[in-house]
């Protein structure tokens, strides 16, 4: 147990709902479908293959295709990555939360994935500067949507992935 959630690489438990109404290719009839996942993590660069690892088995429970998957892993791995390497620098680790949603809608499903922080994002010397800068970019290309909103109680990130037909 860490101070922000259980042991590391442990995630924290999903919530569970039942498969009545979720038609997906390889779910066993009768098999709680996990639409939402939360996980909280103490923001060190340690934990962040626990997240990923927890996204992933989260992800394939859900049916998500192999190309959606990396998708999601690549853009809350790299939000997750930026609240550990900005949120709290210059002091002690604090938490990072990703929270991920299978969100229904008539238009079509989507992943919605809120990635947080209690830290403020400092910027970092142009020298090491030039050669960063890119994970916002890269999830931006993968998600339909993006909205990073940094306030004095912290950084959040939010984003959706579409889920082809």
């Amino acid at each position: 147990m860490n101070a922000y959630g259980p042991q590391r690489g442990v995630p924290a438990a999903p919530t569970a709902h039942p498969t009545a109404g979720h038609a997906a290719a390889g779910r066993r009839p009768g098999r709680a479908v996990p639409d939402e996942l939360r996980i909280v993590r103490t923001a060190v660069a340690d934990e962040l293959s626990g997240i990923r690892s927890a996204v992933s088995r989260w992800g394939r429970c859900a049916g998500l295709s192999a190309d959606v998957l990396v998708d999601l892993l690549l853009a809350v791995g790299e939000a997750a990555a930026n609240a550990v390497d900005h949120a709290y620098r210059g002091g002690p680790p604090g938490p990072v939360e990703v929270d991920v949603q299978l969100r229904r809608r008539r238009s079509g499903s989507v992943i919605a994935a809120r990635i947080s922080d209690q830290g403020r994002w400092r910027p970092t010397s142009a020298g090491v500067a030039r050669d960063r800068g890119r994970g916002l970019p890269m999830i931006r290309a993968l998600a339909a949507r993006l909205d990073v909103m940094a306030t004095g109680r912290g950084t959040e990130v939010c984003l959706e992935l579409a889920i082809p037909d």
